[in-house]
């Protein structure tokens, strides 16, 4: 045997050595109907790739990863599913598991606890919304600012602000612990520490600050108001209708600003809110409480039922 035949069998071998575990799939998606993988449609079922993009019609669609974790497509919406993360393009997405990623728009939505259930819905422009229908989530911008931490139950909106490095805008009760005065976003529910002048008397006190970030989790107060928080919507506002799929109208009507700061913060937050919900503004994006009904898109247009996508 020549040496040219002894490597072609050689190279052949280890060809076929690396191609399945290089093209294995990472589980399999299901539908009550046809949907569309990697731009070929199918109907009922098929396996699904590392990066695979699937896009749903007028079916939602299923998807049972390697992993054991679950994930399920909207009707007429579409992803990239990888390993790891879901990059959501378009409709709404939901993910039962953890250690899973979701992005959507640049923002990143990470479970902080196991058996985690999150819905994440795609509204018009740069809006977001997050329900975590069970367990605890963080928000973070595509910089890694954490601009949400959201319990069971919370649902919130996330709309991108306009202009350059908008001033931050946030409102709770002021607190000293371990010599640092510290504030939780009653909305996002981000802590962050206060610095400036003339600070101690609102200890104990519900404020509304306005002010320019100076690392992750620190302020550099501008303005402060009292009592200025808004409405009663807060980063808990129940989504136990849009766990049952229920709900109407996404959140995001006109609103009032949370009254300190400056125009273009205070009116980037409000337009991100519902009438009388509270809001905040952190790293250039608004963030709103959602309303009594759930995560607005993500409760609404029939994305989602009870019952499995495949039968």
């Amino acid at each position: 045997m020549s040496f040219r035949i002894i490597l072609i069998v050689l190279l052949t071998s280890c060809l076929f050595g690396i191609l399945p575990g290089a093209i294995s799939t990472i589980g399999v998606a299901t539908a009550n109907g046809s949907f569309w993988l990697d731009h070929s449609q199918v109907a009922g079922n098929a396996n699904v790739f590392d990066g695979s993009v699937i896009e749903t019609g007028k079916a939602m669609s299923d998807l049972s990863l390697t992993s054991g974790l679950k994930i399920r497509l909207g009707m007429d919406s579409r992803g990239q599913v990888f390993r790891g993360r879901l990059e959501l393009e378009q409709g709404a997405g939901q993910v039962s598991g953890s250690k899973y990623l979701v992005k959507a728009r640049g923002l990143r939505v990470f479970p902080v606890t196991s058996s985690a259930t999150v819905r994440v819905a795609l509204g018009p422009k740069s809006l977001v919304e997050v329900a975590a229908v069970t367990g605890s989530f963080r928000v973070e911008t595509a910089a890694g600012i954490r601009v949400a931490n959201m319990a069971s139950g919370a649902a919130l909106s996330f709309t991108e602000q306009a202009g350059a490095a908008p001033p931050t805008v946030v409102c709770g009760n002021a607190e000293r612990v371990d010599g640092k005065l510290l504030l939780t976003d009653k909305t996002s529910g981000v802590t962050v520490e206060l610095s400036g002048a003339g600070l101690t008397q609102y200890i104990g006190k519900s404020i509304s600050v306005t002010g320019n970030r100076t690392g992750n989790d620190a302020l550099q107060v501008l303005s402060v108001k009292r009592d200025a928080c808004g409405g009663a919507g807060t980063a808990a506002a129940g989504v136990a209708a849009a766990a049952a799929g229920a709900g109407a109208g996404a959140a995001g009507t006109a609103a009032a600003g949370v009254g300190a700061g400056t125009a273009s913060a205070a009116g980037a937050a409000g337009a991100a809110g519902g009438v009388g919900l509270s809001t905040a503004a952190i790293a250039g994006i608004a963030v709103a409480g959602a309303t009594g009904l759930g995560a607005g898109l993500a409760a609404t247009q029939g994305v989602f039922s009870s019952g499995n996508a495949s039968k």
